[in-house]
């Protein structure tokens, strides 16, 4: 009897199912390895609030406090207030018979308050025969932020010289009490205030 031949293996058939199981174990990787896996978070709800910083936060970190801006201001107040340097052709004309007339005293207030009163001493001066004639004046409710002229007392002196200076300030706004017959002993004695570091803090 004859043998059955056996049948060869056909190649490409085993090419193909080769091929398969590749491809299928290809796309199992991809699935298992790139997929994004949901993570669960709990989220405790008795933590204590934590507060975040935000840029108006902390710009308001920087700012100047009220008191130590107000001590500035009393420490350093001839920076702030002032009078403006005086013009013959502006500020005060010369009459005929040689008086001073038409003054106006130009006062600054580069501080952020209104001053309620400031006191001036004005001396009209002769050089020619030494006379002197001093005469103060008192300016409420100086505006913050400007430049105002006020208008000066009125001399019988002739001369052509004036000198002006201020002698006293108060402001209750930042709690500033100066005066000039203090300022000697302001760093001894402590001024208003009887703090030599802050002799003008009204009490």
């Amino acid at each position: 009897m004859r043998e059955k031949e056996k049948k060869k293996a056909n190649p490409f058939l085993i090419f193909t199912v080769l091929l398969l199981v590749v491809i299928v174990t290809i796309f199992i990787i991809r699935i298992t390895l790139f997929t994004p896996k949901e993570t669960i978070v709990t989220i405790e709800k008795d933590l204590p609030n934590t507060e975040i910083k935000t840029l108006k936060d902390s710009s308001s970190l920087t700012k100047v406090d009220p008191e130590e801006k107000n001590q500035n201001y009393r420490k350093n107040w001839r920076d702030y207030i002032s009078i403006a340097i005086l013009n013959k052709d502006v500020d005060y004309t010369i009459a005929p018979d040689g008086k001073v007339t038409n003054l106006n005293v130009p006062l600054i207030n580069k501080t952020e308050y209104p001053i309620e009163s400031i006191t001036i001493k004005v001396n009209y001066i002769n050089p020619g025969n030494s006379s002197m004639e001093t005469k103060n004046f008192e300016v409420k409710n100086l505006l913050p932020g400007n430049r105002t002229s006020y208008p000066g007392p009125e001399s019988k002196v002739k001369g052509v010289t004036v000198m002006c200076e201020i002698i006293k300030i108060h402001s209750a706004n930042f709690n500033f009490c100066f005066d000039k017959d203090l300022s000697i002993d302001s760093q001894s004695n402590g001024g208003f205030s009887g703090n030599p570091l802050d002799p003008w803090k009204c009490k």
